[in-house]
């Protein structure tokens, strides 16, 4: 996250000797000394799901005076967020500001202490930066300066394994470290923008040093690799890997919805993806939503002042962007959630641009209630529901035969990639699993939509009409209660799905966040298959499944319905829609 800060009117901590680089570094390491007998053992990061929040500033909100209430008491804010269901605390690592005393190794050293006191994982960014590195600026430290470009990777391994070093030797090891901050651009530059050859070595240095560290310290820190918005991670993750950067653990992902094409949803969706594209974990290492567009009294601007639709602008739409994102990482088999900084009040201290804090709206602290605690919190002890199974787009031999089958080369104008032809369906004790198999690979045109129609009770309660008003309609006893639209999308030259969930509330169709598990398996033939949680659909008995393809207009019919030998002869053809598979839950083993 960008934004810069110092502090100005309160004490400060004594200024500690900074880890630097020799002046001619080397990729060789001696030995680590053996730490302290009170050094309390690095955790194992084994926790089902990481909840975690960046806490780079409560070292300095505590020295400016800022106080935490929780139900009027003023708390420390480690215990209370440890407290309130937080598993891990992020922190930002820079090489050698001479603008503030805080992002320093003494200070990420303060931090780790505080949250391994707490209970807590952490997770180490390293900005290589003396500044904040983020997309548009990824500056070289003035100590690497004169060092030439062939210098640069010893200079950026020595470096990393001094910092690790330092931190085990002081009890705080991290669980996870990131190899540079929102490195869409590369790292440790000159010359902006990426340049492959160069940036790899730089990578592969630093994370050489992780591993050198783990190896001598027979720990097992995660190794994680940090990009802005979801909608840049194929491309980039897909470009590093031609160029050799493959020895990592975890695609760290930052997530504004502010500026991202991207629902919760579908961030979750894209988890899959990224999951069996690259072998690698997913975790969301910065995430934030505004609870109010008010300020404090103050001449620091804000940075957060848009929503998104089905979120509002209050600590509940805090709270439920924060809930349906959590869960749509579990039911995807993300690693983590990580929330930037809600503990960056306003106080009396400065950043370079005013006075107070650029962040208040998007704490979890109510500025108008003298920073007490709000509900934004409870994202982080909300009851997830995590699945038994993942959805991986495999037909397994469970799902049995298909409930409905398609004849090829039946749908309007013959597009392959919109040309159903089985559904299968099976159950377990938390949830359903539906599969849809076409054609051919259903991202290879870049458009087109996939419809699921779910009827749970045959009787006159559900929708008739169509979502979008599309001249489609179902007719009765199948009317259904929910419908889950799958549309193909393309992110940057990468093919991806958007999910939007519709639920009938007895007079029009309504769109909650359904986190579903989904997984999509390129054809020929494609195979697109999907969790649902039972409580989310009411535990129905059973289920009444029907599945359309269609075009990318939202006035266009079917293109393809599931198991019908009537094929469609114009994109603006009526269609009552009336053929569905009967699963009874509980009919497999």
């Amino acid at each position: 996250m960008e934004s810069e800060s110092t502090a100005v009117s309160t004490p400060q901590p004594a200024p500690a000797p900074t880890v630097e680089a020799t002046a001619e570094p080397t990729a060789e390491s001696t030995p680590l000394p053996t730490p302290a007998p009170t050094v309390v053992p690095m955790p194992e990061a084994n926790a089902p799901f990481y909840l975690g929040l960046d806490l780079s500033y409560v070292n300095e909100m505590d020295d400016c005076g800022a106080v935490y209430l929780d139900n009027g008491q003023s708390r420390d804010a480690y215990e209370l967020f440890a407290d309130h269901g937080a598993n891990l605390v992020r922190a930002r690592l820079w090489h050698t500001p001479d603008w503030t005393d805080y992002s320093t190794l003494p200070d990420v050293t303060k931090t780790f202490h505080r949250a391994k006191e707490a209970g807590m994982a952490t997770l180490l960014s390293i900005h290589y930066s003396d500044n904040w590195a983020d997309p548009g600026k990824q500056q070289i430290p003035a100590a690497w300066a004169d060092l030439t470009e062939a210098e640069l990777p010893d200079a950026l391994y020595q470096y990393t394994y001094d910092v690790l070093s330092e931190l085990y030797a002081q009890g705080v090891l991290p669980n996870f470290i990131q190899i540079g901050n929102e490195t869409n651009a590369g790292l440790v530059k000159r010359v902006d923008g990426l340049d492959w050859p160069r940036d790899a070595q730089l990578f592969n240095a630093g994370i050489r040093a992780v591993r050198t560290i783990a190896a001598e310290t027979n720990s097992n820190p995660k190794i994680v690799l940090h990009v802005a918005q979801p909608e840049n991670a194929s491309w980039w993750f897909r470009e590093a890997a031609q160029h050799g950067i493959t020895d990592f653990d975890v695609i760290g992902l930052s997530y504004y919805p502010q500026w991202s094409q991207l629902s919760p949803v579908d961030v979750g969706a894209f988890t899959t993806y990224l999951r069996q594209t690259f072998g690698k974990d997913v975790m969301i290492v910065e995430t934030a939503y505004p609870w109010t567009f008010d300020a404090a009294e103050e001449t620091a601007d804000n940075i957060l002042n848009q929503g998104i639709r089905g979120y509002g602008i209050s600590p509940a739409g805090q709270r439920q962007f924060l809930v349906d994102l959590s869960q749509s990482l579990i039911s995807n088999g993300g690693l983590g959630v990580v929330y930037w900084e809600p503990a960056w009040v306003s106080t009396q201290c400065t950043t370079r641009w005013g006075q107070g804090s650029h962040w208040e709206n998007a704490t979890f602290f109510d500025f108008q209630n003298g920073n007490e605690l709000h509900e934004g919190v409870e994202f982080l002890s909300y009851p997830y529901l995590y699945p038994t199974e993942l959805a991986d787009g495999v037909i397994e031999a469970s799902y049995g035969d298909p409930l409905l089958t398609d004849a090829a080369g039946d749908n309007f104008m013959q597009f392959p990639h919109l040309d159903l032809l089985d559904l299968y369906v099976r159950d377990d004790a938390d949830a359903i699993y539906l599969a849809v198999t076409v054609a051919e690979d259903v991202h290879a045109a870049g458009w087109g939509q996939f419809m699921i129609y779910l009827d749970t009770s045959e009787d006159a309660q559900g929708g008739a009409v169509d979502v979008d008003n599309r001249p489609i309609t179902v007719t009765a006893p199948y009317l259904p209660e929910f419908r889950l639209d799958l549309r193909v999308m393309d992110w940057k030259g990468t093919a991806g799905s958007s999910f939007e969930f519709y639920a009938w509330d007895g007079s029009a169709w309504q769109n909650p966040a359904l986190p579903v598990g989904t997984a999509i398996q390129p054809g020929p033939p494609s195979v697109i298959e999907l969790t649902l949680p039972k409580v989310l659909l009411g535990d129905p008995a059973f289920v009444n499944v029907a599945v359309v393809s269609t075009g990318r207009g939202r006035a266009h019919t079917a293109g393809d319905v599931l198991g019908s030998s009537n094929p469609i002869t114009d994109w603006a053809e009526a269609v009552s829609l009336d053929l569905f598979a009967h699963y009874a839950l509980g009919s497999k083993p």
